[in-house]
């Protein structure tokens, strides 16, 4: 699937200029959702991925493409948004605070002093694909390796079920989550929701299949609010709307919706709201 990622740059300088910030809407305190320069952690045996907001560290990812199965890992020399629910009862990762879930929205436009790379501080993370580093620094500190998140279902045990769901007509609706100020499907989750929406409604007869686009806004930490621009609502469900089509789901049985005004979770994973939606119909 090509990567179509307009307007991101405007947003971008749109948001970090402050332009977007509106009358205080704070999040929850349980939350943390806050733009920042991601700082790197030299440590064994992979890099580690941290934040600082308000004098305290954040574990934000692992060098390893994904963490916790919801987010990439930041760049340098990029700002980086993060939203994120705070978890008491975890051990810090890297010496940060660990969000889970949490959702990394890299923009685009570059800042040659943005990040930093600091030494490791002893840190260590263990295994060929951690799903998070161990936290323990030589000294006596304690703490527990996270645990692996159980084996998801095969792609042709994922197949084999929707061919059965289409052919007993059973209703499905399909969810697609993205980046704030993008329309870019990230691999694998994401593109395999779109593949699996277009396997199901191809093997479908006569279903009407609405595909609704919304764009988000996110409710900082501060008190302010990033606000994504409104094409992006109509942008993502046409893109979808075109992956069906390409996927052998028929031009004529498709409709496309959007909502122009943006949408929110009070503060709580309001990355949630950035989304497309896929359902069939009667």
């Amino acid at each position: 699937m090509k990567h179509i990622d307009k307007p991101l740059h405007f947003l971008a300088s749109l948001a970090l200029a402050g332009v977007c910030a509106v009358a205080p809407a704070a999040a929850p305190s349980t939350e943390r959702n806050f733009v920042a320069c991601p700082i790197v952690l030299d440590t064994e045996d992979i890099p580690c991925w941290v934040a600082e907001y308000e004098g305290e560290r954040y574990f934000l990812a692992v060098q390893t493409g994904r963490s916790a199965g919801v987010t990439f890992v930041p760049q340098l020399k990029h700002r980086v948004l993060v939203e994120g629910t705070v978890q008491p009862d975890a051990p810090r990762m890297c010496g940060g605070i660990v969000l889970g879930p949490v959702k990394l929205s890299v923009f685009p436009d570059v800042e040659p002093d943005c990040g930093r790379k600091l030494p490791g501080d002893g840190y260590k993370v263990t295994g060929p694909r951690p799903i998070g580093p161990d936290g323990v620094p030589p000294g006596g500190r304690s703490t527990a390796v996270r645990a692996a998140r159980p084996a998801a279902p095969g792609r042709a045990q994922q197949e084999a079920q929707i061919r059965a769901d289409a052919a007993a007509g059973k209703p499905r609706e399909f969810e697609i989550l993205y980046f704030f100020g993008s329309n870019y499907l990230p691999f694998p989750v994401e593109q395999a929701s779109v593949d699996q929406a277009a396997e199901y409604f191809a093997a479908t007869s006569g279903a009407r299949v609405v595909v609704t686009g919304y764009r988000g806004e996110a409710l900082l930490s501060n008190g302010s609010k990033l606000v994504e621009e409104q094409p992006l609502a109509r942008q993502r469900a046409q893109k979808v709307a075109d992956i069906l089509v390409n996927f052998g789901v028929p031009k004529d049985r498709i409709t496309v919706r959007w909502e122009d005004a943006p949408q929110n979770n009070h503060g709580v994973l309001d990355w949630t709201r950035r989304r497309v939606t896929v359902l069939g119909t009667r």
